[in-house]
């Protein structure tokens, strides 16, 4: 007897994106910052809210190493001692803006991270819009485009959908100030010049006092 093949998701299966435990205070034991949280970002003399505490699934460096627990608490450094800027780039799999600007940012990163700015990549979707992805589908992003800094998983946006991030427009790029956690800016579609629109948050921040 004949038989059709079936269908198989294979591949297509989203990660499991478990829920959690949020890690609450930062690398010097620090508390997260629990007021003025939101999805508003900085405009002009009027402060943007705080960035939730977003806890991912990630890699770290690459794959070395397979997936840890990484909150956004870990880069809440007020006293700057580590880091001033951390630039969230939220991206899909089918998205080839997203893979430009990966491209791009992978280029420079390690210079960036000198002048004490943070990259963190957030996958929110897979090969189809909305939906996944799948972790196959984020490990070979990965290595595609030798990823050499964190990169998180969001399946669906489950998290960052509470700022607004859908999974159909992408890229979504978030600026934070670390000192304060604050949003300075929060914008769909991918900068022109990725090392121009980090360092500018950089001189905002450096010239700037804390606004919290």
């Amino acid at each position: 007897m004949a038989f059709t093949p079936a269908c198989s998701a294979g591949d297509e299966d989203p990660f499991p994106d478990p829920d959690l435990a949020v890690v609450e205070a930062n690398p010097d034991g620090v508390p997260y910052p629990t007021d003025h949280i939101g999805g508003t970002k900085r405009r002009g003399t009027r402060r943007g809210d705080r960035m939730p505490n977003f806890t991912f699934r990630a890699y770290r460096n690459g794959r070395a190493g397979g997936l840890e627990t990484v909150s956004l608490s870990e880069y809440f450094d007020p006293g700057q001692k580590r880091h001033k800027v951390l630039h969230l780039q939220v991206a899909a799999t089918w998205c080839s803006i997203c893979s430009s600007e990966l491209e791009a940012t992978v280029s420079v990163a390690k210079q960036l991270e000198e002048r004490g700015i943070r990259f963190l990549e957030v996958i929110v979707s897979g090969k189809t819009a909305g939906k996944g992805p799948s972790l196959a589908e984020v490990d070979a992003w990965i290595d595609r485009h030798g990823t050499n800094f964190p990169t998180g998983i969001d399946v669906a946006a489950r998290r960052l959908g509470a700022l607004g991030v859908s999974g159909t427009a992408m890229p979504h790029d978030i600026l934070i100030d670390t000192r304060t956690m604050e949003i300075l800016d929060s914008s769909v579609g991918a900068p022109v010049d990725v090392g121009k629109y980090v360092l500018e948050a950089l001189r905002f921040v450096e010239d700037n006092p804390p606004s919290y």
